[in-house]
């Protein structure tokens, strides 16, 4: 117990001095994310909002992810301006942090819960089709996330257990829909030519949500551990920790990415905005 009460004054302390080039640390983020975030998510919303009818039950979740992915870059710029003002350990626990570290893992787990039921259990996938039940899902994640960062911001220390739990969950849950998804794609023949497109799409998606979690939300939860098992080697606020969130804020524009190369849209998007501005030329000349 007094090891533990002197690594978290230790670290308590630390934070206090380091307010100030927490400043400069997280500016990197700031300056990088929320630029490149917002018009990453866009074009996914618009489309998926320009959808004629009801979309597929995957698609409102994506939607609701690209929504979370917005609203963070949205927190994450005002927060900062609030906390270079004020540069106090309360306003250094950003809400946005909580909702991209909690919104976003369960809203992929739904997303590769929903592909192995469409994939394994496609029966029990078309009672449950009702895109009612994914909307009620999206509002019941996007409510305990809030909840999430509400608890973060009352009382920091039990952010990274909430986090912990949160993607020890997640992993689990989505690297087990990837094993089983490919299990069952392998018995659909020893040929690709009679793998169905939708098990194609479902896989894509489980597996791009397994890169996700792994490659983007593991690497704070190995540096946090790092800090609490060697504080006075690894500080809470140094530049691995600008390093940490860079690589778990970047997931923010890297999502809708994939959504976008997924259904082959960015080339459209591209050709778009080619002919659009080989026309604004014309009409110039």
């Amino acid at each position: 117990m007094e090891i533990y009460q002197h690594n978290r004054t230790f670290q308590e302390n630390s934070t206090v001095d380091n307010l100030g080039d927490l400043v400069w640390y997280l500016l990197p983020i700031v300056v990088t994310v929320p630029p490149m975030g917002l018009p990453m998510n866009a074009p996914v919303i618009r489309l998926l909002l320009g959808k004629p009818g009801i979309c597929s039950t995957s698609e409102i979740l994506t939607l609701n992810l690209a929504l979370i992915d917005t609203l963070f870059c949205f927190m994450l710029l005002a927060e900062y301006i609030h906390f270079v003002c004020s540069q106090t350990v309360e306003a250094a626990n950003f809400l946005a942090w909580g909702l991209n570290q909690a919104g976003g893992p369960m809203m992929l787990c739904l997303l590769s819960l929903d592909s192995y039921m469409a994939v394994c259990h496609p029966l029990v996938f078309l009672r449950l089709k009702n895109p009612n039940l994914r909307v009620s899902l999206c509002l019941v994640v996007n409510a305990f996330a809030a909840s999430c960062c509400c608890l973060v911001k009352v009382n920091a220390r039990f952010k990274w257990n909430v986090i912990m739990a949160i993607l020890s969950t997640t992993t689990v849950t989505i690297s087990t829909c990837n094993i089983l998804i490919l299990k069952s794609l392998r018995r659909s023949g020893p040929s690709r030519k009679d793998i169905h497109p939708v098990k194609k799409r479902a896989f894509k998606i489980v597996l791009t949500a397994f890169v996700l979690i792994n490659f983007h939300y593991i690497s704070p939860l190995v540096f946090y551990l790092l800090t609490q098992i060697f504080p006075e080697q690894f500080s809470a606020i140094s530049i691995i920790t600008c390093l940490c969130y860079l690589n778990v804020s970047v997931s923010s524009l890297i999502q809708p990415l994939s959504y976008l190369v997924r259904t082959k849209q960015l080339p459209r998007m591209r050709c778009h905005c080619g002919s659009s501005a080989k026309e604004e030329t014309v009409v110039s000349v």
